[in-house]
């Protein structure tokens, strides 16, 4: 038993500074593990390519081509588009001023109508003053952050990185894997590995299918904000998208740029109640129709779960903890109820169960 109780020692200790330690490297290890992560989702293809025939690295430069191209074809269409409407949207700030003043003034002559004065109009006014250059320099440090040194880097860091752990990924995990199996004890083995295969197939629907469903949902946002003709479609479309990566709560950030761009606009109350409208009529396609199509039901997990998960996840891990956080909880949940099967067929529990009914 202290033998036992000492392994599990080990073990929790082992996971706990695996845990501190990807907190503590985040930064570092985010691209990497975004590229461990793009190949895994790659790797089923390589792998049906390989037994078709086709060598691994052949298999991995086929896939590889048509992405990149995809790549290309979305900077060269949507980017220069995407670009001129943040440009647009950032030259629209000084209507920002203007607008608000025009509201703030008929609230207040409505309020002097029924008998309410406020005489604290001019301090009202330079509140709104003062306000305009903050959010001008907010949008302006948003815009121009791409231009700074540390993003370059970032970027290029992310755009090297990325390809190569993907490649080598997707080229050596077999060998990866065979020597992690190999690792395992003999009598846990046969189990191990088919642990391994019900959270891959869970990990692997979860991200390829949060990635289509985003993807849907952002362009069917797009579509429908210019079918209504509204301002900045890719922008909001793209928006969307992002934050549909992001379940549950992924609908409220979703409405949040909706406001501060309906802020900058002479019809802030019609943009803002088109767009409220359109996105909720996108999630409750995707949520009610597509959704359960894609993903299934390969997570079964409560909401409150999932908005703790979420929560956690970003504290401790930043935006790659955001995403993945309901994936590794539902591994986790997995994980215990594997445990809980063992518990309820081990002769421990046998035992106390027939000494209870006696």
């Amino acid at each position: 038993r202290e033998y036992e109780w000492a392994k599990t020692l080990s073990v929790v200790t082992i996971v706990i500074f695996l845990v501190w330690f990807i907190a503590r490297t985040k930064v570092v290890l985010a691209p990497f593990i975004l590229g461990a992560i793009v190949g895994y989702l790659f790797n089923p293809i390589v792998d049906k390519l390989e037994r078709m025939g086709v060598r691994r690295t052949l298999g991995i430069v086929t896939i590889a081509v048509p992405i990149v191209l995809l790549i290309v074809l979305v900077f060269i269409v949507f980017i220069p588009k995407l670009v001129a409407q943040l440009q647009e949207l950032f030259a629209a700030i000084p209507t920002f001023y203007s607008t608000l003043e025009q509201h703030v003034t008929t609230i207040l002559e409505r309020l002097r109508e029924r008998g309410i004065i406020i005489e604290e109009r001019e301090l009202l006014d330079e509140a709104i003053r003062r306000s305009l250059p903050l959010v001008r320099n907010v949008l302006s440090g948003a815009i121009n952050v791409m231009k700074g040194l540390g993003a370059v880097i970032t970027f290029f860091t992310y755009l090297i990185v990325i390809p190569i752990v993907s490649f080598y990924w997707m080229r050596d995990s077999s060998r990866i894997y065979a020597r992690l199996h190999s690792l395992i004890p003999r009598r846990y083995r046969a189990l191990a590995i088919e642990f391994r295969h019900e959270t891959a197939l869970v990990f692997e629907r979860y991200v390829r299918g949060q990635i289509v469903l985003s993807a849907i949902v952002g362009t069917l946002t797009a579509v429908l904000l210019w079918a209504f003709r509204i301002d900045y479609f890719i922008l909001l479309g793209i928006l969307a998208g992002v934050f549909n990566i992001v379940p549950r709560i992924g609908f409220i950030l979703s409405i949040i740029p909706a406001l501060l761009v309906a802020a900058f606009t002479h019809s802030v109350p019609l943009l803002g109640m088109t767009w409220v409208i359109v996105v909720f009529i996108v999630v409750v396609v995707a949520e009610t129709i597509i959704s359960p199509r894609i993903l299934g039901s390969s997570m079964r997990l409560h909401p409150v779960t999932v908005l703790l998960a979420i929560l956690v996840g970003a504290i401790f891990f930043g935006v790659i903890g955001l995403v993945l956080a309901v994936p590794v909880v539902a591994i986790a949940k997995l994980f215990l109820l594997r445990l809980e099967q063992r518990y309820l067929t081990s002769q421990f529990y046998r035992r106390r169960s027939t000494r209870s009914t006696k």
